[in-house]
């Protein structure tokens, strides 16, 4: 691969994101300048992708590009990496140290099902810097990873899941040097009797898909109100939405639910305007008129960004075309 490739990603906070393809490496451009991440060796502005391999075949990422670039969102300095375990729509959380300001970073997620499979991406040169396995996975396995690849970092995950009380109770020290990582997360059905499950995962992408596989699109709508969604978050959600418009396995549930999804997808669409604040394509659209359906989601979501408006400008904008597409409500 040409060196000089490299692929850009502006994060919601105004960082941006350069990672050179060839050498798996990024940089972080803040307004002052390339940052420095906290503790890096001498001080380098370079900091190698993040790679990150699930061993067994309980592990679900398949919301993830596996052995490509992704970009994950960033708390509290820490990669927000989700995933699922156990066949189940449990959503789990792995959080891995940057010591970037940025809230956004890219990864490589890779899913090695079997030791076989695992072997054989070692022998390729596919080797990840983390690997996370389930607790159950024979000691003597751990320990040829670790031989093998001494510098490579081996969590631990428990297949019990925390209650609330116990997550919050501060972890020990024999557990940190063990690499075990906590559930930090109840499960999802527990939470959803309580409160949206959106509010216990920072990936709106990840979370689209769980709340689609269950058919639950109210959920999917809500996610333009629930997170600061990028543009590129929209038109990720969006080829979830038009692979089950296609429905080319003719499932009869995606039949019964065509018409609402079409009409979420254009939502969506709309949604990438507003987000990338296209005036010119977004008063167009205005022009010819939307759904009462599609009307509401774009009405909730035009509040929203007006709240949050970082000038007075665009919030004025905002607050225009919130006024015209309640109008159009109005005379439906």
């Amino acid at each position: 691969m040409d060196d000089t490739v490299y692929e850009e990603r502006k994060t919601p906070a105004g960082f941006l994101v350069k990672v050179r393809l060839s050498k798996l490496t990024y940089v972080v451009f803040t307004d002052s300048g390339p940052e420095v991440p906290k503790g890096a060796r001498n001080n380098s502005i370079v900091v190698n992708v993040p790679r990150v391999g699930f061993f067994g075949d309980d592990f679900d990422v398949s919301h993830f590009h596996l052995g490509e670039l992704s970009f994950v969102n960033v708390k509290a300095g820490k990669l927000v990496i989700p995933y699922q375990h156990g066949f189940s729509n449990e959503i789990k959380t792995i959080y891995l140290g940057t010591g970037s300001l940025s809230d956004v970073l890219p990864v490589v997620i890779y899913h090695y099902k079997n030791k076989e499979e695992l072997m054989a991406a070692w022998e390729r040169g596919e080797q990840a810097q983390f690997l996370v396995v389930d607790e159950e996975i024979p000691r003597s396995d751990m320990v040829s990873f670790k031989i093998r690849y001494p510098s490579m970092n081996i969590l631990v995950i428990k297949k019990r899941i925390n209650t609330s009380a116990e997550s919050q109770s501060p972890k020990t020290d024999e557990s940190k040097d063990k690499g075990v990582v906590d559930y930090d997360k109840v499960r999802a059905t527990d939470v959803a009797k309580n409160q949206n499950l959106n509010t216990y995962s920072e990936n709106p992408v990840f979370l689209a898909r769980i709340h689609l596989r269950a058919m639950e699109l109210d959920k999917v709508k809500q996610l333009l109100l629930d997170f600061h969604l990028s543009s590129d978050d929209v038109m990720f959600i969006r080829t979830f939405l038009d692979v089950m418009i296609k429905n080319e396995l003719k499932k009869p549930e995606l039949d019964v639910v065509k018409n609402q999804l079409i009409a979420m997808n254009e939502a969506f669409r709309l949604a990438v305007l507003i987000l990338e604040f296209r005036v010119e394509d977004f008063e167009k659209e205005l022009d010819s008129g939307f759904s009462k359906e599609i009307s509401n989601m774009i009405y909730a979501l035009l509040a929203k960004e007006q709240e949050t408006a970082q000038d007075l400008e665009h919030e004025i904008v905002l607050w225009e075309w919130k006024l015209r597409v309640r109008s159009q409500i109005l005379k439906k």
